[in-house]
């Protein structure tokens, strides 16, 4: 079940990465690097990147995947940044960021006309932290060569979950992962009612802080309205799936849901305005097309039509239908 998990965080994380605006992506950046790359800089997102690399036992080849690869680019620069995702502690991720940021550095490397220099530049590497951690605020891998001479290579950390909601409006791209701040204390009392109803109250808070923070950091252009939709549709999806069985938290898992349906309608009302309506007609066709598929799936597998219409928001009358 855990690793199942961390795979629904991991491809969370690079889901909102890969969809997001550039403008979104510059700002993530600018923060967790402390950069000041201004509105007009060209932003590239790579999605994982298929690396080859040898087996130090074996010597046989095969494949790794980074995270997010990130390219900005202005006139007279352009800058590559590394972003792994981390759930838990893990005293292999530099390693693994090392080996990443090597492999990806190779690709892009120049020879002198002699053959006798070869210069690559590494990417600047980050990890993000979706849920608790011990780790300090970089992590750091020390490489000594013959005669003393060494290099620290340090990665800054950057730990979602101990700032507050309101501080993170500038890189609105991780807000969706603050749903986690109650996580590791459901598990250890899931089977205390009263524990859950507090739990439930909070994370009810929690949500209308997160909401308040999209808007402030969609108002002051951090991210854009399709952004601010985007973010509520995994929200609205993760919350289902870490807490969608338990009753106490219904509420906040409608308020969700009711947060991203509002925000998909506003565009539809704007785009007509605008004469531009089509494609997110699609895109509420899609919602819409979802929630059926999953209804189908659950009644498939013996739920009840009360924990259909709590999971998917769909009628009696419409899952009867199906």
């Amino acid at each position: 079940m855990r690793r199942k998990t961390g795979k629904l965080f991991d491809s969370n994380f690079k889901f909102i990465i890969a969809e997001a605006s550039s403008q979104a992506v510059m700002h993530l950046i600018n923060r967790l690097f402390r950069k000041k790359y201004p509105p007009d800089t060209i932003v590239e997102v790579r999605e994982p990147k298929e690396l080859t690399t040898e087996n130090p036992k074996s010597g046989d080849l095969g494949e790794i995947f980074t995270d997010m690869v990130i390219t900005l680019s202005s006139e007279d620069k352009k800058d590559t940044y590394l972003i792994e995702a981390q759930i838990k502690d893990d005293s292999e991720i530099m390693l693994r960021i090392f080996n990443y940021s090597v492999q990806l550095a190779m690709k892009g490397k120049t020879v002198s006309e002699d053959g006798n220099r070869m210069v690559i530049e590494m990417p600047s590497p980050a990890v993000v932290y979706l849920e608790t951690s011990k780790t300090k605020d970089f992590l750091t891998i020390e490489v000594r060569f013959p005669g003393k001479k060494r290099v620290v290579y340090k990665v800054p950390a950057f730990k979602i979950l101990e700032h507050k909601a309101s501080e993170l409006e500038d890189m609105a791209l991780l807000l969706p992962f603050y749903l986690l701040k109650i996580r590791e204390e459901l598990k250890k009392s899931e089977k205390d009612p009263v524990k859950r109803k507090e739990l439930a109250n909070r994370l009810k808070c929690y949500v209308s802080e997160i909401s308040e923070v999209l808007q402030k950091s969609k108002k002051n252009c951090y991210i854009t309205g399709k952004d601010a939709a985007m973010l509520q549709e995994r929200m609205s999806s993760m919350h289902s799936k870490l807490y969608g069985r338990y009753k106490e938290f219904r509420e906040s898992n409608m308020t969700l849901k009711q947060m991203y349906n509002k925000s998909v309608l506003k565009k539809l009302d704007d785009a007509e305005a605008r004469g531009e309506a089509k494609a997110v007609k699609a895109e509420k066709r899609g919602l819409a097309q979802g929630l059926t598929q999953a209804a189908k799936a659950m009644k498939a597998a013996g739920e009840t039509v009360s924990k259909i219409m709590e999971y998917t928001g769909l009628s009696r009358r419409e899952i009867a239908a199906l």
